[in-house]
């Protein structure tokens, strides 16, 4: 009977403490942490500083990605999506399409409806996914596959 019990007490712990996966493509976003309250996104490019190097093909520690990549403040755009009938837990969210919502750049001084696809050879930040400090780190490489490094400042 006890291996029972702790068998379900196991189980129940885990399902409780598995993490709803943000997908990103080169293409769209699908965050299933969104709801009508929280649904903020914020991309930005990323560029490593001089005199460092990022090998963007082996597993990366968090640290590491935070204090060798500065934002590059030539791509940087923020939106808040807007409901468009669809659950925001499951709705694709277009880089390069009318999505019904602007996307901000410039500290909000300009406004466009698309910002293109992630480019090959570049690196990008998305933050302001969920409520917490956590950040996605995706490294475009030259056959379009991300490259992703999740950072949760919570967990430091």
């Amino acid at each position: 009977m006890k291996p029972i019990i702790y068998l379900l007490l196991f189980i129940v712990t885990h399902i409780g403490c598995v993490q709803k996966k943000i997908k990103i493509t080169s293409a769209y976003i699908i965050n299933p942490h969104w709801d009508e309250q929280a649904n903020a996104i914020k991309i930005t490019k990323q560029k490593v500083k001089k005199d460092s190097l990022l090998n963007p093909f082996k597993k990366l520690p968090q640290s590491e990605l935070q204090t060798k990549l500065e934002n590059d403040t030539s791509f940087l755009y923020v939106g808040n999506v807007k409901y468009n009938g669809e659950k925001y837990t499951i709705r694709k969210v277009y880089f390069n399409s009318w999505n019904g919502f602007f996307w901000w750049s410039n500290r909000g001084e300009i406004k466009t409806k698309t910002i293109g696809n992630l480019e090959k050879g570049n690196w990008y930040k998305f933050s302001q996914l969920v409520t917490y400090p956590y950040y996605v780190f995706v490294y475009v490489d030259s056959s379009n596959n991300l490259h992703r490094f999740d950072v949760n400042e919570a967990n430091f």
